[in-house]
């Protein structure tokens, strides 16, 4: 059971910086990939919310008394493995563990207009796991 006081918490976070990112990017993609901070800062906020899926699923998993993940993508793998989300959610959020990567490690590899094209359909996982999140802490 994923605590109501924590999950709560991270989730309104995690959509506040999903929605601050989403600001940014929903501009169009010449003005998205020319303006370094406004991009920089869309991608910041992304890796932000990001990392807060990541602890929550880490949450959820020790919460339960899991076996614990060998990295952060393999967390949502044992959420999979225990039919709380789906494998197809969990290869999504595996690949946005990802992302944060790239971000968060060298701005140069991320490819700017990619996320833009990409960001609705790549943000959606993220909101999807937020809900179930929501669910099993009873909110």
């Amino acid at each position: 059971m994923v605590k109501p006081d924590v999950a709560a918490h991270r989730i309104a976070r995690a959509h506040a910086r999903l929605d601050e990112a989403e600001e940014l990017v929903s501009r169009p993609v010449e003005v998205f990939v020319t303006d370094r901070q406004g991009r920089d800062l869309a991608s910041f906020y992304l890796q932000l919310a990001i990392q807060e899926v990541i602890d929550l699923a880490a949450h959820w998993v020790a919460d339960a008394g899991w076996e614990p993940p060998a990295d952060a993508g393999s967390t949502f793998e044992v959420l999979a493995g225990h039919d709380v989300i789906d494998r197809e959610l969990a290869a999504h959020l595996r690949a946005a563990v990802g992302l944060r990567n790239r971000i968060a490690h060298d701005y140069a590899a991320v490819d700017h207009a990619r996320l833009h094209a990409e960001f609705a359909a790549g943000v959606e996982p993220l909101r999807r796991f937020l809900v179930a999140v929501a669910g099993a802490a009873g909110l």
